[in-house]
């Protein structure tokens, strides 16, 4: 049967795996594995979001496939989704449609994968290639879409769409969340005074100081202006407390933008831990009165609502 473009790679023994060609799929109706290809072409094809993507074909799998965990990673976009055990033997594919690489995928068990179940999995990994790559545009769309030009955090659409799927995720695992609000003292001054390019500095420097203060699975936001918002999964009050520290003493260590030493600029931050009856707009209420509280006492400071 013809061949299409090198769509994935065995990793472990760096052979190419040729995947069939859609058209040709099509064409084969009679064939049994080809059809239940196809039908997980359909299935997957019916989703966006990469995550539900990799469950579900880690979900079809399983019963000709054991594994007792998986791992998937696309570091252009950030991406790094895992479940389950991710140790022992590996199964690892390289995926890429042409020269377009569309990350890799990981599978894992305990015991090694025998020879049949590796041609199932790469047989079945076919399915995945086209709703992988158009789960990974629509990604990159929205990353673009819900991306601050300036400093390269995610912006208030972004905020608005997402923090309530993680309030609500962390309601439905019963796991402990972190809502900051944070404003900037002293911003108004320097970019009044300097410009508006001396502002935009500050802004991208406070924005490294949120990255480095910060773990990879939690979310930041530049809300407007010079306020930020943070998100933080998984974490207790003193975690919260511990995180905000950081930023607020990274903000206080910025250097001096002007020709006085008092032209600095200081972070003001709220905070507030989720509860259990909170959606967003709650929570981001409490946060922000934990934030004017700060304000109001004497700014560069932590107020914990």
């Amino acid at each position: 049967m013809p061949q299409s473009t090198i769509l994935f790679e065995n990793t472990r023994s760096r052979n190419p795996v040729i995947a069939l060609d859609p058209q040709i799929l099509e064409n084969s109706v009679n064939d049994e594995k080809n059809i239940r290809i196809l039908k997980l072409v359909d299935i997957l094809s019916r989703n966006l979001e990469i995550e539900q993507i990799i469950e579900i074909f880690a979900l079809e799998i399983q019963s000709q496939v054991p594994h007792s965990g998986y791992r998937y990673e696309a570091s252009d976009l950030g991406l790094d989704i895992s479940w389950g055990e991710t140790t022992g033997a590996c199964a690892n594919y390289r995926l890429k449609i042409q020269n377009r690489h569309l990350g890799e995928i990981s599978f894992f068990r305990e015991t090694g994968f025998s020879e049949n179940e590796l041609c199932i999995l790469e047989d079945m990994l076919c399915a995945t290639i086209y709703p992988v790559k158009n789960a990974l545009m629509y990604q990159i769309a929205l990353k673009s879409a819900y991306s601050d030009p300036l400093t390269g955090l995610n912006n208030r659409a972004a905020m608005e769409k997402l923090l309530p799927r993680e309030i609500e995720l962390a309601h439905r695992h019963t796991q402990s969340m972190a809502l900051l609000v944070m404003d900037l003292d002293g911003f108004k001054q320097i970019n009044d005074c300097y410009g508006h390019d001396v502002g935009d500095q500050v802004l991208r420097n406070v924005s490294g100081v949120l990255h480095t203060a910060v773990r990879n699975t939690d979310l930041l936001y530049r809300y407007g202006g010079d306020e930020f918002v943070g998100g933080l999964s998984q974490t207790d009050v003193n975690g919260a407390f511990e995180v905000s520290e950081r930023i607020r003493r990274g903000v206080e260590a910025l250097p001096a933008y002007g020709d006085q030493k008092s032209d600095k600029v200081e972070m003001s931050i709220g905070i507030t831990m989720i509860q259990d009856d909170d959606d967003f707009n709650i929570a981001f209420r409490r946060a922000d009165q934990a934030l004017y509280k700060a304000k109001q006492s004497g700014k560069n400071r932590i107020i914990i609502s």
